[in-house]
């Protein structure tokens, strides 16, 4: 890179054919696609699109199987004889326990704590009728909250990029102010060139060597001073997009000629973030004054049971039944939540309404310095042409002899500070638009 900037310093001039352009919206997009902060915040909202499925699956039956395998004195199998009149040749059993006392024989005894071994699996499906709304509140925060990330996912992008192009107007503003340098320095060179061989003609006194060999150094300070500044925003606007540029990679000059308005009707991010954050507590707080609402559900289940015990038996089952749950009271616990809620939404209710203040305020600040960025433009454009003037004027009096070499070094210096100065007016002007720029 140096070696780059030496042969731009050598020969006054960049090749523009040599040069790789790269565009603001370019490095932007690559931010965007490399940022981890951007990864991660992908990442929750993947999270947050999984919390509404969730969600919504408590609108739809659940299904499960129920295996069970347990061994328990008390439950022998006893055949027992058919009702009279009633021909039924079937085995009839039914569960029943041994008496155990002293009055019964002891091997009475022992089938009365003598484990049992069964199994049963049972297929059961359940479902929830109706529970007044606390299934659509809980999708309802589910949602808010998914939307809700995704603003915030907004403002980390938002946050990218702003950082990227304060990091990009940094480098183009350190390349024009090299340029500015370079210009100068090699200006210092031809100078002393010429001075010396005018006294070498003895048009003039040998004295004026040092203070134009003063003037070259100081010069060619400058232009390492720049040097060194534009590599190090270089470096930042690499760090900032997460990767490295071109050797030959420029910035685009085109964007200082950027001519637009400050649009203040444009979102910003930062208030849809505070807007859907507000939404979540909302439905958070209607999902919590449900709690106490009553839920009515229904459920279905077959199976079977196997129990080897007199002889293997095997035991159909199946059931239907309807449920209703009614909470009664749980010590204010679930008001207390909502209102603790409801409270977080009307704090940001205020910083919301802080935060559109704030904004306006910004807008109209990004106005004004776009504004008198202009007019510093026109000043400092019409300064150039005087100075240019009077450089002219300046070293054409010099080499007549009619003029010091004072002269000429005060309307050179007048000259760089003009050109910087239209520099840094561009600049703040790009970057009052791009400030509130989508």
């Amino acid at each position: 890179m140096k070696a780059y900037l030496l042969v731009l310093i050598g020969v006054g001039v960049a090749s523009s054919a040599a040069a790789d352009v790269v565009p603001l919206a370019e490095l932007e997009k690559r931010a965007l696609e490399r940022h981890v902060s951007l990864l991660a915040a992908e990442a929750q909202e993947r999270a947050a699109q999984a919390g509404v499925r969730e969600a919504w699956s408590n609108y739809m039956p659940h299904v499960g199987v129920q295996i069970d395998a347990n061994a328990q004195p008390g439950r022998n199998l006893y055949r027992v004889r058919p009702v009279d009149g009633v021909d039924d040749d079937d085995d009839i059993f039914v569960q029943g326990a041994n008496a155990f006392g002293k009055n019964v024989k002891a091997e009475v005894r022992r089938r009365a704590v003598r484990p049992v071994f069964r199994t049963t699996a049972l297929l059961q499906l359940t479902a929830t009728l109706y529970d007044f709304g606390r299934t659509a509140a809980g999708v309802a925060v589910s949602r808010a909250r998914l939307e809700a990330t995704k603003a915030e996912n907004d403002v980390t992008r938002a946050e990218v990029v702003a950082v990227v192009r304060g990091a990009y107007l940094t480098w183009l503003s350190a390349v024009e102010l090299h340029r500015i340098a370079a210009d100068a320095s090699a200006d210092g060179r031809q100078r002393s060139e010429r001075v010396s061989a005018l006294i070498s003609e003895g048009a003039r006194p040998r004295g004026d060597l040092a203070p134009v060999e003063a003037d070259r150094l100081l010069s060619q300070l400058e232009l390492e001073r720049a040097i060194a500044d534009m590599e190090q925003a270089r470096m930042a606007l690499e760090y900032a997009v997460g990767e490295s540029l071109a050797e030959q990679a420029e910035p685009d000059l085109k964007l200082l000629e950027t001519q637009a308005t400050i649009d203040s009707t444009r979102p910003d991010p930062h208030l849809r973030l505070l807007v859907f954050q507000r939404s979540v507590f909302e439905a958070t707080a209607r999902l919590q004054r449900k709690a106490g609402m009553p839920a009515l559900s229904a459920g279905v289940g077959g199976g079977f049971g196997l129990q080897p015990n007199p002889s293997l038996k095997f035991l159909p089952t199946y059931q239907v039944g309807v449920g209703l749950s009614i909470p009664i009271w749980d010590g204010g616990g679930s008001d207390a939540s909502a209102d603790a809620t409801e409270a977080r939404v009307d704090e940001l209710r205020l910083r919301l309404e802080d935060a559109e203040a704030e904004r306006n305020k910004e807008h109209a600040k990004a106005a004004l310095d776009a504004e008198h960025a202009l007019k510093r433009q026109v000043t400092a454009q019409q300064l150039i042409e005087v100075c240019k003037s009077r450089v002219t004027d300046t070293e054409t009096g010099y080499e007549m002899g009619a003029m010091q070499f004072d002269q000429v070094q005060q309307a050179r210096s007048m000259l760089r500070r003009a050109e910087t100065e239209l520099v840094m007016a561009k600049v703040s002007h790009t970057e009052a638009l791009l400030r509130t720029a989508p």
